[in-house]
């Protein structure tokens, strides 16, 4: 775990970097503006800001039902119940493969949701039904698992374990004050009663490979020893034993031999056996329900045309062409809201993905014209100054300075926007002594912010190394580097680099 993110010492390294940017204060308030509704609203609770076209009970239904899970997995893992998080979860739901591909391109027929950590954000896509009950559940639920673990428990978990406690709590049941947590997925069952099994050490081995028919049983034998592991007490402290290895450094397979006192062989034999008996819930009955507050409204027509291409630009895909037309196709509906904020920022966003810089200045000039604490607005400027300054090293430090100056004064409005952070590091990046204390400061707040997102992690272990400081990048790098989803063999040589300056540094301090 990392010790240094706590929620004080969290507060403390913001309050240090807000005295150190001693930059100038932020621009007045906004004018209030009007503009015509949409089919989009928006809910938002102490959590998660919620969007959809869908109506108001359906959101708030949907938005009860994330906070009544949230509280679930905060209670099971000895959290408050009532303490916000450092930053609210986006999420948004979309009816239909078309919807969906305006947010995700590539995405097929079959997608349901995904969830996307990025430098530029963090969000989950779901679909939803048209009856108040949300269709595919258990998508959400597995991704928000992800979110929460990190945010909260990061650790250098075995991959077949990220995985697996995702699926244990996604089919969670809440009805009323019944709670019940352990419940299979059918679908998982189906494939693991029908399907040839992955040998085990594979399973404890290696990172799921989607799309390979022979590894369609990674998720449901994933869930099955995790679910086995925590149906019994003894062997809940057998799989904490496990994670202490493995998170480590100990091989995953012979760390879950020495744990169980088991072969691999008998563990298999075992887990087969499991699936013929009935599998062991946790049903809990709340003493009271808890009351969740929705705050609902309705958003503006440009999001109808534009927000989910906000989604699309967390991880922009295509080459620069694509990404050209991508841009004048957002130009075109962004031209039925003149002088609207989502519009705006979006057409900037898309322009500077684009390349096209001059067009993405002029457009978020006019943006913090009328609005001067648009934050990310701010921090849009800041990203086309130091693109601009990309594009033509001989103006590079002045239009990083330029940039480091804006990010400031948008830190100022916005302390808890790890996006802020990260791109005022890379506006001092250039400065003699990078990186300085500030800058340090900085990355470690937005790994306390965002540890979901790779890019702040790897930003803030390279700062680490730079400064000589190899064993908080390790304990940084780990949870990454094991990582099903961004792991893979450049960041665990990365890693074992780190561990071994590490160890240096260890043997000289200790002659």
């Amino acid at each position: 775990m990392i010790k240094w993110s706590a929620a004080a010492e969290g507060a403390d390294r913001r309050s240090v970097v807000l005295g150190l940017l001693a930059l100038s204060a932020a621009g007045e308030m906004a004018r209030a503006e009007t503009a015509p509704t949409g089919s989009w609203r928006r809910a938002e609770t102490s959590r998660f800001v919620i969007h959809g076209p869908v109506g108001e009970d359906v959101l708030r239904d949907y938005a009860a039902r994330l906070e009544d899970f949230d509280m679930v997995l905060r209670s099971m893992h000895g959290l408050p119940i009532n303490a916000a998080p450092p930053r609210k979860l986006d999420i948004y739901l979309v009816r239909g493969a078309a919807m969906m591909r305006r947010a995700r391109p590539d995405a097929d027929e079959t997608l349901r949701g995904y969830y996307v950590a990025d430098a530029a954000g963090i969000a989950c896509v779901a679909t939803v039904g048209r009856a108040k009950e949300a269709e595919n559940d258990d998508v959400m639920l597995h991704e928000y698992v992800h979110h929460f673990m990190k945010q909260y428990f990061n650790f250098a978990y075995a991959p077949w374990l990220v995985e697996g406690y995702a699926e244990y709590f996604m089919t969670t049941d809440i009805r009323g004050d019944s709670i019940v947590v352990g419940k299979f997925n059918s679908n998982r069952a189906a494939w693991l009663m029908q399907s040839d099994w992955l040998p085990l050490d594979k399973l404890l081995s290696e990172r799921p490979r989607v799309g390979d028919p022979k590894w369609v049983n990674y998720y449901p034998q994933a869930w099955l020893l995790t679910h086995y592991m925590m149906s019994d007490p003894a062997r809940y402290a057998q799989l904490q034993a496990y994670m202490k290895a493995v998170g480590g450094g100990a091989p995953s397979v012979p760390a879950m031999e020495a744990a169980t006192g088991k072969t691999l062989a008998v563990l298999q034999k075992d887990l087969r056996d499991y699936t013929r008996t009935q599998l062991p819930v946790s049903a809990f009955t709340r003493k009271r329900s808890r009351p969740v507050e929705v705050t609902v409204t309705v958003m503006p027509a440009s999001a109808d045309d534009l927000l989910l291409e906000t989604v699309r630009m967390i991880s922009p895909v295509g080459d620069t062409a694509a990404r050209k037309a991508f841009a004048e196709d957002v130009a075109r509906r962004a031209a039925r809201y003149p002088g609207d904020p989502l519009a705006e920022r979006a057409l900037a966003r898309a322009r500077l993905q684009a390349e096209d810089f001059a067009l993405a200045q002029v457009v978020i000039e006019r943006r913090l014209a009328a609005a001067p604490d648009d934050v990310e607005a701010l921090e849009l400027k800041a990203l086309i100054l130091m693109a601009m300054g990309d594009a033509d090293p001989a103006q590079q430090p002045a239009l990083y300075r330029q940039a480091s100056l804006v990010l400031g004064q948008a830190f100022k409005i916005d302390g808890a926007r790890y996006q802020i952070l990260l791109a005022y590091a890379r506006s001092r990046s250039l400065s003699p002594g990078y990186p300085s204390d500030n800058v340090m400061e900085g990355l470690l707040l937005a790994a306390e912010l965002a540890p979901q997102v790779a890019d702040v992690t790897l930003q803030a272990v390279q700062a680490l190394a730079m400064r000589g400081d190899y064993a908080r990048a390790v304990v940084l790098l780990r949870p990454l580097a094991n990582d099903p989803h961004g792991g893979g063999a450049t960041l665990r040589d990365l890693l074992a680099r780190m561990e071994a300056e590490a160890a240096k540094a260890t043997g000289k301090a200790g002659q």
